[in-house]
């Protein structure tokens, strides 16, 4: 039997309270959990085991089998006439519509439609640059026009970018969460539309964390960083579609003509494994979908000093530092935390850039086994171990005058409660009703409807 199916069913018996019990139904068991006849116990431990393995284990569906049609393929199928004889501003990356430059470019001149300039997202259009552009503007060699880098974009100058064009073409791979920075990227071009004639055209794309409501802590506007602009939660509980109609109908005075292609035929809290859909890198350091779902969790460590992986061959797999000795105790509480959805295992790790360059670090390689886990939680657990085993070194990074982390979280919150000893338990009392009003304000806007 496949170890993740027994990971699973291990996990279901010990949550369930399977002590043997006395005839009567009434008994209590040992955990203090009433028990009941053994014939009913192994009657649901069979039923849900058999559910959840049917999801877990159910084979990944090759693209050519896809249960759903992409918003690219709708967006040539029956958009793209549309826009004939139209001045286009492009805004993807291998993760979207970018990935085939080529038939781009042969679409559009079927019906005469001019790509006038390329927006830059952070790592540039083909996905390649671990940062931001240090130049303004430069020149794109496979469409020939100019590209303009949203982090060093003026507002007023992607004001007057976009008076120039008649239509913004929007398509690329979205994390659903405000620090992924092609969000700002969204919200900077409604911001910069509101009122104007140019239509923003969003191509809808399935996320990582899409089955999940909004979670996480509200944006104050001290924090607010290019990698955390868009007022939403953590965790925005949208996709990018969705998102750009909740902004626009929300928070602009003036509203944009906006168009938003869904992906056809998804459900919400279908994983991408059972659609077919391909993960295509929106970025260097989340190279497989694997890598997105860890970082989830991990991309709080970018508030601290651990280092995630980057410049190893397994970023967002790989974290750690040169003082983390002996993590098996850390793994050990991870994966009871994590109810064993996550699997740890101790690693070591060189990076050839970025944090602890060319030191050798001590760590710990992630994998996710059930997609269902909760990034939150296991993010809260794993900096409360942090400072618990590593007193003296965990350190939280300073950002200016405050800290990485706040900027991340959104608040102080976080940072708050794990320095004065906080539960999870305690935090999520704080934020629960947080995550209850955000998902209220959002879920009009949802594009698609769950399982």
């Amino acid at each position: 039997m496949n170890s993740q199916i027994i990971t699973i069913i291990v996990s279901l018996s010990i949550s369930m309270c399977t002590t043997p019990p006395v005839k009567s139904t009434s008994q209590t068991c040992e955990c203090g959990k009433q028990a009941e006849t053994k014939t009913t116990v192994q009657e649901k431990i069979v039923t849900k085991t058999e559910t959840i393995v049917q999801r877990v284990t159910q084979p990944r569906l090759h693209p050519a089998q896809r249960k759903v049609r992409l918003s690219t393929e709708e967006f040539y199928r029956s958009e793209l006439q549309n826009l004939r004889g139209k001045k286009v501003l492009l805004v993807s990356n291998p993760s979207g519509i970018g990935r085939n430059p080529e038939k781009l470019q042969k679409q559009f001149a079927k019906y005469d439609v001019t790509i006038t300039a390329i927006l830059g997202m952070e790592h540039g259009f083909l996905g390649l640059k671990e940062d931001f552009s240090r130049k303004k503007i430069s020149r794109d060699a496979i469409f020939a026009v100019p590209v303009f880098h949203a982090y060093r974009t003026k507002k007023e100058n992607l004001h007057h970018l976009l008076e120039t064009v008649d239509t913004v073409l929007f398509s690329v791979q979205d994390m659903g969460m405000r620090c992924y920075t092609y969000i700002t990227v969204l919200k900077r071009l409604l911001d910069a539309a509101a009122g104007q004639r140019t239509q923003i055209l969003v191509l809808d794309q399935v996320s990582p964390s899409l089955h999940l409501p909004p979670r996480g802590d509200t944006l104050l506007a001290e924090n607010q960083t290019f990698a955390g602009e868009f007022p939403s939660l953590v965790f925005t509980g949208m996709s990018i579609g969705e998102a750009a109609l909740f902004y626009n109908a929300e928070y602009l005075k003036k509203s944009v003509k906006l168009k938003v292609i869904p992906v056809k035929g998804y459900r919400r809290g279908m994983r991408m494994e059972e659609t077919g859909i391909a993960w295509n890198t929106p970025s260097p350091n989340l190279p497989t979908i694997a890598a997105a779902r860890n970082y989830q969790a991990l991309v709080n460590l970018e508030g601290v000093n651990v280092s995630v992986g980057r410049g190893t061959q397994a970023p967002f797999v790989y974290f750690g530092a040169p003082w983390m000795q002996n993590p098996e105790d850390i793994i050990k509480e991870l994966h009871i935390r994590s109810d064993y959805k996550v699997l740890l295992q101790p690693v070591y790790f060189q990076p050839t850039f970025s944090m602890y360059k060319g030191k050798i670090c001590r760590g710990i390689r992630m994998q996710v086994l059930d997609p269902t886990y909760d990034p939150v939680h296991f993010s809260y657990h794993l900096l409360k171990l942090l400072k618990q085993y590593y007193p003296n070194d965990f350190r939280w990074r300073k950002q200016g005058k405050g800290y990485s982390i706040d900027k991340l979280w959104g608040s102080n919150r976080l940072r708050l409660a794990l320095d004065s000893g906080m539960t999870y338990a305690q935090l999520q009392k704080l934020i629960g009703p947080i995550e209850e009003k955000s998902l209220a304000k959002v879920k009009p806007y949802y594009l698609y409807k769950p399982l």
